[in-house]
């Protein structure tokens, strides 16, 4: 059995800020994303990783490489282009409120339907492409490393798809609940399809 913990990367700026924070822009961590980060970097000191992936987005290696800072043998981080977040196209970057204001409804079958979600209308990335890439990713992972624990730091909408499709969810309802958290923390235990949560979203 692969022990998957999954972070979402800490508070950014644009995330302070209100804007998309796709997988074609990003920004530094702001001061309480260090924190938070390195709360849970203190949680996750004595455990053991085999393996460390990161999104090739900066705010996402940060986060990892805070994490791994504390880990006394931490394994070299891997990054891998398939944990990049959803790219929003011509969203990405702009205000919310500003989209919410223009595209209404496109933006409630974003956040609400994402089986409706017509993302090629603003040059962006559908929802499932984002799952297919992102489960491939575990797949792959759980079947080289068939025992251990495997960090995977990336971002809020690629990781409330992942794991929601993990439990069963059908594209329509990924989005239900919300996403994680900044800095939080879902341990995921993961065998060749069978899929056991010990903890989601939890934050320090």
């Amino acid at each position: 059995m692969t022990t998957f913990y999954f972070v979402r990367h800490g508070k950014t700026e644009i995330n302070a800020e209100g804007r998309f924070n796709g997988g074609t822009v990003d920004s530094p961590l702001v001061p309480s994303g260090v924190v938070a980060t390195q709360k849970m970097a203190e949680h996750l000191k004595n455990v053991s990783f085999d393996l460390a992936l990161a999104s090739p987005q900066q705010r996402a290696q940060t986060t990892a490489e805070i994490i791994l800072a504390e880990n006394e043998q931490a394994p070299q981080l891997t990054i891998v282009e398939e944990l990049r977040e959803l790219r929003l196209g011509d969203w990405d970057g702009q205000p919310i409120e500003q989209i919410k204001a223009n595209y209404p409804q496109e933006l409630i079958y974003y956040r609400t339907r994402p089986d409706l979600f017509d993302a090629q209308r603003f040059h962006a990335e559908d929802y499932q492409t984002l799952i297919t890439r992102s489960m491939q990713v575990i797949e792959t992972t759980a079947k080289n490393q068939p025992e251990g624990n495997v960090l995977v730091v990336t971002h809020g909408i690629l990781l409330i798809a992942l794991l929601n499709t993990l439990k069963g969810l059908p594209l329509a309802k990924i989005r239900e609940g919300g996403i994680v958290d900044n800095s939080s923390l879902t341990i995921l235990n993961y065998s060749e399809g069978k899929v056991l949560f010990e903890t989601w979203g939890q934050t320090f």
